[in-house]
């Protein structure tokens, strides 16, 4: 398994696993997906507004992550964080997440960031995805409440 940056070429590909992600997600399985939004976002990151890795097995991705950075809102802190992550059903025993979270933390780095966040907020495998992040390092604090209009 190799990870490496996803190019626009990858975008068709990433609007599918969004549809099998979204589809997943009790918290996300009721709101409309728009492909042509996604496709922008994912675009505008690719071409620099943050970055989008993808683990690649053979010729199919088993996942990504979308990387995007910003400031602290008391002080000029560059605060990485990751807008979306997921991984395959079928690929969540490889080290596709272990891989992804990796490069995520190292593209931080590279940003300058002196802060990473990151959070789950699907509702799958809630209690993995905390573990794995506390693997790296992550300490949890507070919670996320969600409120549909």
């Amino acid at each position: 398994m190799i990870v490496r940056s996803a190019t626009l070429d990858d975008v068709p590909a990433l609007i599918e696993i969004a549809r099998q992600f979204i589809h997943e997600a009790p918290n996300y399985a009721s709101r409309e997906l728009d492909e042509q939004a996604l496709k922008d976002n994912l675009s505008a990151v690719i071409d620099g507004m943050g970055a989008v890795f993808v683990a690649e097995q053979g010729q199919e991705i088993a996942g990504g992550i979308v990387c995007l950075t910003t400031k602290d809102w008391f002080n000029n802190q560059v605060i990485a964080f990751e807008q979306v992550f997921y991984v395959k059903p079928e690929y969540r025993g490889t080290r596709a997440a272990l891989l992804l979270i990796d490069v995520f933390l190292n593209w931080s780095r590279q940003m300058g960031a002196g802060r990473v966040q990151c959070g789950t907020t699907t509702g799958i495998n809630t209690e993995s995805c905390v573990r794995l992040y506390k693997h790296f390092g992550f300490n949890e604090y507070g919670i996320l409440l969600d409120l549909e209009l």
